[in-house]
Formats: structure tokens, sequence, C-alpha cells
């Protein structure tokens, strides 16, 4: 009789019970065996399936090959296709179950955003709102939910991967990037990819296109191109009948990104500012929420 393998069900009844839990710690900076497990799982599932994927897999395979794995692709025929393509499904195999985290969410991030352009909009899944409106699932957001499952403390806001695990943030981020105003939402675009790259920290600039969000906002709804966030407030007040307090909390952050000392949006050389990915974190999720409310309440006079 052959050694038994362990049931892993999440919400299983052991799960349910406590008896022999899985993991329910966050995990940040590296992943148990069953989450790299179905990790690989799903994205083998998905790339190897003709009802949901419906790119040329022969190309798929090779560009991951060479964007990826940085490996040299130079003969085409039939025989060198298919063992290219088995050298790419070992390589991706060996990074999922046995990589880095930082190198594996670095193939997730690919791979997801090349997935995501081959699903047929007809493979997609929807969701519907209480109005009845109907939205169609990214495979990034696919992906976000075994991210959650799992415990992976991180999620796909956009196309990036981020070390943010509250779904109030990421809803607050994810709907200014929806955002119709091209200026604010390029800034908030901007401010994503800078906290996600954890390698080549630029928190600073994180907080700087965060706020510029808000200014660029602001601007458009007070109708003054070219007004500080501090002027364009005060015509906010009473435009769209912005809250005293709120303005003044606004006015603060503003005011914290321009102090004389390590100051945010001072020109690169002149200051030196420590700024933690916690720090950039709480500037972009606030800064969306502040454009989200701003756009809404904007809304209503447009509509009224």
């Amino acid at each position: 009789m052959g050694a038994v393998k362990k049931v892993q069900i999440r919400n299983g009844f052991s799960d349910r019970n406590n008896i022999d839990k899985l993991n329910t710690i966050i995990q940040t900076d590296s992943f148990d065996e069953r989450t790299r497990i179905q990790l690989y799982n799903y994205f083998v599932y998905i790339i190897e399936d003709d009802r949901h994927f419906a790119i040329n897999r022969k190309n798929f395979y090779l560009d991951v090959l060479d964007n990826v794995y940085c490996e040299v692709v130079d003969d085409y025929d039939a025989y060198s296709i298919i063992e290219y393509i088995g050298t790419c499904k070992g390589y991706i195999k060996n990074t999922f179950l046995h990589d880095s985290y930082d190198a594996v969410l670095s193939l997730v991030e690919y791979l997801a955003n090349k997935i995501d352009l081959g699903i047929p909009q007809h493979n997609r899944k929807v969701v519907s709102d209480f109005n009845g409106s109907v939205k169609w699932i990214s495979f990034q957001d696919e992906v976000n939910e075994l991210f959650e499952k799992e415990c992976v403390g991180y999620r796909f806001v956009g196309e990036k991967i981020v070390g943010i695990t509250d779904k109030v943030e990421i809803k607050e981020i994810e709907e200014s990037l929806q955002s119709n105003y091209d200026g604010c939402r390029e800034h908030i675009k901007k401010a994503v990819g800078f906290l996600a790259n954890r390698e080549q920290k630029d928190y600073k600039n994180c907080i700087k296109e965060s706020i510029s969000a808000v200014e660029s906002i602001c601007c458009i709804i007070a109708d003054k191109k070219n007004a500080t966030l501090g002027e364009a407030l005060k015509i906010l007040e009473s435009k769209c009948n912005l809250k005293g307090q709120l303005k003044s909390a606004f006015e603060k952050l503003y005011a914290y990104t321009n102090n004389d000392k390590g100051g945010i949006r001072h020109a690169e050389g002149l200051f030196v500012s420590d700024v933690s990915f916690e720090e950039a974190k709480f500037m972009l999720v606030s800064c969306s929420a502040f454009v989200n409310y701003l756009i809404a309440e904007y809304s209503k006079i447009t509509k009224g």
C-alpha cells in the first residue's frame, strides 16, 4: 500500500473544524507548497484550455521563453518548436514550485496580462450590479480570487501586482483607474507602477503622482487649469459643497508633500525623503478615494 496523500481542501471539514487547519497567515515574502501548486495548476489549466484561451500557444510559449526567461530562440523547424515548448513548460513549473516568491509574482503578472489579451469576451466571466449593469471580469480579477483564497498578501490593481490586501483599498484604486479624466487616471496609473516596484523603490514618486491626481481633478472641477490644489479646493468648497474638515485634511496632506525638509515634490537632489511603502500606500489609497468622491460629487452637478 502506498503512502497516504494528505487531503488539503480550503474550507473543507478539517479546515472548518480547526483539525489540521490549512495556513491562514497572509503570505508576503514566501509561499507555502499548496499555494504554489494551486497557482501552477490554475495557470496551466487556463493556458491549455481551448475554450478559454484563444491565442496561438506556440507563439505564446516562445514569447515567454524569450521575454521571461531570456532564452535564445533561433530555430523554427517542427522538432525544435516542440523542444522549445517543452523547455518553457519546465521553466514555468520550476518557477511556480521552487523559485522565490518575487519570481513567482513576476511570472504571474506577465502570464496573467498575456492571458487576459487572449481570452475572447464571450468566454469571460460577468457580474451584475443591483442596477442590472453587466461588467466583464478580467483574468487579473480571477487571479485575485485565487490570491484571496490562498491568503496571498498581494493583489492585481490594473495590470500590476501590489502589496495591498484590503478589498476597500483595492476598490478605491480600481475605480480611480477607470476614471474618464485622462490626466487624473494617468497619475494614478503611474502611482500604482511606483508602488508595485519593490526592487527599485521609488515611493516618493508614488506619493507625488497620487497627490497630482487629486490636483488634476480639482483643477478640472474648479475650471481653473493652472490652480494649485489649495486654490482649487477653495473653489470646490462652495461648488461641490466640500466639507470644511475634508478640505482641511487634504490641505494638510498637500502641505506635507511640499514641506521644506524632505518634501515629496521638491526637485530631485535637493532633499532626501525617506518614504516607506506603508506611507506611499496610504497616500495612494487616500488620494484615489478622494478623486472618486470628487468625481461622484461633480457628476451630480453636471447631471443636475
